[in-house]
């Protein structure tokens, strides 16, 4: 059997806005709205009052609305890059909506028990989660927020030093003509040791190389275990960061942290509709169909807002649902640097465009 890993079709193309092999028709078609949690995944969490809407829980306003999956978790150009002259290409967009139409028949096939073993559509269904584990504003997010702390350990390493700095001093006003004085490079200096007082603003552009690490991960999961867990009370929950990886706290190691996916305790958990919860891990002996109760249920809806951005859907309206989302407004994933480097890092935001306008 010859397998196509859909896969490799992202560590050429599918960050590199300048690729000229791409079909320039099919771009043009490309609508601007783009759903950071896609509409193959949201339609399978609508209700019945109202019918065919999915429920959004606010934590940060605390607000609970309703609507259809077209307008849930959408937002303008998401996946767009901006050009210099404006424009925007939308080639990401195009690939991520391939991955999910041929992802789409091994959904459903999962919604009815059918778990597909070494085929082409385990293959697609696996870049289709790791794709959903980094395609998020979770993970977006801290892809700003590691290349801006890149940024400013960068200049801490050229100020903490006076001699390097008056180096780099040298060579700046050597290639731009520009001469500072004294009591400006002294502030400069001052600033890059410290940079709390700014906030960093990282093009947009710069997160999509994340999606790449869809590519180490899809192998992984088309290796692991899977198993599909049916809640016979209660119902499963979404978010806006749906993949969630858990392991054994007691793995855990002090330099080298949990080792990631390769964890041999790790349970990637992703739920499929309000009754079934798709579950990876590395116990080949785990049952291929299992089923949860009220309370183990509850937990994995805990799990899944703790480890949310910002939004929980759902298929019903449910006050507790609403408590839940507010009782983690404050917990959403982020990330920690220990190290060489300042003692506190400037506030780091992802602009959603940039100042040249659009077209």
């Amino acid at each position: 059997m010859i397998l196509n890993p859909s896969w490799l079709l992202f560590s050429d193309d599918i960050y590199d806005v300048n690729n000229p092999n791409m079909n320039e028709p099919d771009r043009k078609a490309i609508p601007k709205r783009h759903h950071y949690i896609p509409i193959l995944h949201l339609k399978h969490f609508v209700g019945s009052d109202p019918k065919g809407q999915v429920w959004t829980y606010d934590a940060e306003t605390n607000d609970v609305r309703s609507s259809v999956p077209e307008n849930t978790a959408v937002q303008s150009h998401y996946y767009s890059a901006e050009q210099s002259d404006g424009t925007m290409d939308t080639r990401l967009e195009e690939h991520l909506a391939k991955i999910e139409g041929v992802a789409a028949p091994v959904y459903d096939k999962l919604l009815r028990g059918e778990i597909p073993k070494d085929s082409q559509e385990r293959v697609d269904f696996s870049m289709f989660v790791a794709l959903m584990y980094v395609r998020t504003p979770t993970m977006r997010r801290m892809a700003g927020e590691i290349y801006g702390r890149g940024i400013q350990i960068m200049s801490y390493a050229n100020a903490a030093n006076k001699q390097v700095f008056d180096s780099m001093m040298k060579r700046f006003e050597k290639d731009t003509g520009n001469v500072l004085d004294e009591a400006a490079k002294e502030r400069l200096r001052r600033d890059m040791l410290d940079p709390t007082d700014y906030v960093i603003e990282i093009p947009k552009e710069n997160t999509f190389s994340v999606l790449t690490v869809a590519d180490k991960l899809a192998p992984l999961f088309f290796k692991m275990k899977w198993s599909l867990v049916i809640a016979e009370h209660g119902y499963f929950i979404t978010s806006d960061n749906p993949v969630v990886r858990l392991v054994n706290p007691k793995s855990f190691h002090p330099a080298m942290g949990d080792y990631g996916f390769y964890n041999k305790t790790a349970e990637v958990s992703f739920p499929l509709s309000p009754k079934i919860l798709f579950v990876m891990s590395w116990q080949k002996d785990a049952r291929d169909i299992g089923a949860f109760d009220r309370e183990p249920v509850y937990g994995s809806n805990r799990v899944r807002a703790a480890h949310s951005d910002r939004y929980l859907y759902a298929h019903i309206r449910d006050k507790r649902l609403q408590r839940l989302a507010f009782e983690f407004k404050d917990s959403r994933p982020g990330m920690t640097t220990h190290g060489f480097g300042p003692k506190k890092f400037a506030e780091i935001k992802v602009s959603r465009r940039s100042r040249k306008g659009s077209k």
